[in-house]
């Protein structure tokens, strides 16, 4: 049987979805963002040295730090390691920043 093309894939109803999740994907990375530049308050380091702890050009520590791209499991493990921080407290910081904002809308 021939699939019909005349169908279109993307409801209206699919799309609102979609594109809630992307709202919502796109602020937790922001939280995280917020959530590792506290860490690095903290521990006293800048975006430059954690780009070259993690072996990433400062541009892409930057749109990390801004939400602008989603992190890898793998560069978020590295970037706790060169903050000397449990991956699980960075998390930790982002959720509470997302139950914040969710509290306040």
């Amino acid at each position: 049987m021939c699939p019909n093309w005349d169908t279109p894939k993307w409801t209206k109803r699919n799309l609102g979805r979609n594109m809630t999740y992307m709202e919502q994907t796109e602020t937790l990375s922001e939280q995280l963002g917020v959530a590792l530049k506290q860490v690095m308050l903290e521990r006293h380091m800048g975006q430059d040295e954690l780009a070259k702890a993690v072996d990433v050009s400062r541009r892409t520590m930057n749109r990390i730090l801004n939400g602008d791209v989603t992190v890898t499991y793998d560069r978020l493990t590295r970037m706790a390691t060169a903050l000397h921080t449990r991956l699980s407290t960075i998390i930790q910081r982002a959720e509470a920043l997302a139950s914040k904002e969710g509290e306040e809308q």
